[in-house]
C-alpha cells in the first residue's frame, strides 16, 4: 500500500512538472500562421528578446532563465525559424515588426516593455520603437547591426577583394544547403531593404538605451579598421541621444551574450531598475 501511494505521488509530481513545461511554451496565431514563444517569470517591466539573423530563441535561453527571477521574460521564434511557421512575404523590418506587434498584443503585454535585440534583432528593435513608441520603455541593443557599417567595411578592400566580399555575402542569400528560405530572404532584406527602411529612424530620446558593442580585434587584416569604424558609428548615436549608455568590450566577438553573458545580464537588470525608478 505504501509503495502504491509513493508511486502515485511520484506520478503526480512528474505530471505536474511536464504540465508546467508545456504551459510555458505556447503558440499564437499571427496572420494565419503559428508563432512560437516562451514566457518565464513574473513582474514588470517585462523584457522581450529579439534574436539576430538565423538563431532560434534558444540563443537567449540562459539569459531568460536568469532574468526570470526578476521579471517576466519573453523569447520568440521569428517566422520560419525554430518552431514558428513561415510567411511568404518579404522579410523586411516592416513586416517583422508588424508580426512582433501582433504577437505581443495576443500575449497580452498591455504595459510598455523593454526590448533586447542582438545584431539584426537590434535593427528590428530600432524600427519597432519608431513605429510603436508607446509600447517600449527601454532598449538594450547587443552589437546591433548598422547598415552603414557593411558598406564602409567593403570600401576598405581592393576591387578584387570587394568582388569576393560580395560573393561571400551573396552566398547567404542563395545557399539552400545551409540556410532555410526564410533565413535567405532575411539576408536578402539586409542588402536590399534595411538601409532604406531604417533611414530617418533614429533612436528615441525619451527612454533609456544601452548599446553594448564588440571592439575585439581578430587576426583579419581589416579587423582593426572595421572595429574603429563601428565604434565611431556607435559613438555618433551619443551626439543625438545623450541618454545612451555605451559599453564597448574587446573580450567578445559578435555574440557578446554567449561570450560574456554576465555583462548582458547585469545591463538588462540595470535597465529594469532604471525603468522602475
Amino acid at each position: 500500500m505504501i509503495k502504491r501511494v509513493a508511486l502515485f505521488l511520484l506520478t503526480l509530481v512528474c505530471f505536474s512538472f511536464i504540465t508546467k513545461q508545456v504551459d510555458e511554451e505556447k503558440f499564437v496565431e499571427v496572420n494565419g500562421k503559428k508563432q512560437f514563444y516562451l514566457s518565464k517569470g513574473k513582474g514588470s517591466p517585462k523584457v522581450v528578446f529579439i534574436t539576430g539573423l538565423g538563431p532560434t530563441m534558444d540563443d537567449f535561453q540562459e539569459l531568460q532563465n536568469k532574468l526570470s527571477k526578476y521579471t517576466e521574460v519573453i523569447c520568440y521564434d521569428r517566422a520560419g525559424i525554430g518552431k514558428s511557421e513561415s510567411f511568404n512575404n518579404e522579410r523586411s523590418l516592416e513586416n517583422i515588426s508588424n508580426e512582433l506587434n501582433i504577437l505581443i498584443d495576443k500575449i497580452g503585454l498591455d504595459k510598455p516593455f523593454i526590448l533586447v535585440g542582438h545584431s539584426r534583432g537590434g535593427l528590428i528593435a530600432r524600427y519597432f520603437v519608431n513605429k510603436y513608441p508607446k509600447k517600449v520603455c527601454g532598449l538594450v541593443l547587443i552589437d546591433p547591426a548598422i547598415p552603414e557599417h557593411k558598406w564602409l567595411k567593403k570600401q576598405l578592400r581592393t576591387e578584387l577583394e570587394r568582388k569576393e566580399y560580395d560573393k561571400y555575402y551573396e552566398s547567404f542569400c542563395t545557399d539552400s544547403t545551409k540556410y532555410s528560405l526564410t533565413i535567405r530572404n532575411e539576408f536578402k532584406a539586409t542588402f536590399t531593404k534595411d538601409s532604406a527602411d531604417i533611414a530617418g529612424k533614429g533612436l528615441p530620446l525619451n527612454i533609456p538605451i544601452t548599446l553594448v558593442g564588440s571592439n575585439k580585434i581578430t587576426k583579419d587584416k581589416y579587423s582593426k579598421q572595421e572595429s574603429e569604424i563601428k565604434v565611431e558609428l556607435l559613438k555618433n548615436y551619443l551626439k543625438i541621444n545623450p541618454q545612451i549608455k555605451l559599453i564597448l568590450t574587446d573580450k567578445s566577438g559578435h555574440y557578446i551574450h554567449d561570450d560574456q553573458p554576465k555583462l548582458i545580464l547585469n545591463e538588462v537588470i540595470s535597465m529594469i531598475k532604471k525603468v522602475k525608478s
